[in-house]
């Protein structure tokens, strides 16, 4: 998982695995911030970042692969799509926009689920389950967020591509609920990535 441009894959045991809701609220109710950690949580989600989407009757947030690579780079289209729109007015925002540090990661947890409920869409790219970001996917299993969660699956030509990129033996249930059904579209090329977020409202 890339971090503000630091790779912090060893550092982060989620790396690797997609929990479900239980172990994810498991795993946020069991950490315990200092004071100086709350205090650093308050200031980012109550600062300049979050009142850039004051005001706007669409807030986007988009999640998956960050980094310097190919697929972050295919999240940042769909990212600067949505934050394009007009009718209505709409903008978007991503978890690394907020100033965390590779040094906090217990706090983007906490952070990504505030994110989640000032969001009116969340809108998941996902390419594979091998980074580390997939341990976001786990607070989407949550019904309250599932119901505003747009997923942007990419399908590979080949199934055991297919089945490579997308193995996963923990949590495959909560897993196809996400990658199935009405607000779940694939994609193939970045055309075809352009098309599927025309398709989010």
């Amino acid at each position: 998982m890339e971090r503000g441009g630091e790779n912090v894959e060893d550092d982060d045991p989620r790396h690797g695995r997609v929990p479900d809701e239980d172990a994810l609220l498991d795993e946020m109710e069991s950490v315990r911030l200092s004071p100086s950690e709350h205090q650093r949580i308050k200031d980012l989600v109550n600062g300049e970042r979050l009142n850039r989407i004051e005001g706007y009757d669409r807030r986007y947030l988009v999640v998956g692969a960050g980094g310097e690579t190919g697929a972050a780079s295919r999240r940042r289209i769909v990212y600067d799509r949505l934050d394009a729109r007009t009718d209505p007015p709409a903008v978007a925002m991503q978890l690394e926009e907020f100033g965390l540090t590779p040094e906090e990661i217990r706090l983007w947890t906490r952070v990504f689920d505030i994110l989640c409920g000032r969001a009116t869409h969340i809108v998941a790219v996902i390419e594979d389950f091998d980074g580390g970001y997939v341990w976001e996917l786990g607070l989407l299993f949550a019904p309250s967020y599932r119901a505003k969660t747009w997923v942007l699956k990419r399908r590979y030509p080949d199934e055991e591509t297919e089945r490579e990129r997308y193995a996963n033996g923990m949590a495959a249930s909560y897993v196809e609920l996400l990658l199935t059904g009405d607000r779940a579209h694939e994609w193939i090329d970045t055309d075809e990535l352009r098309d599927a977020v025309d398709s989010i409202p």
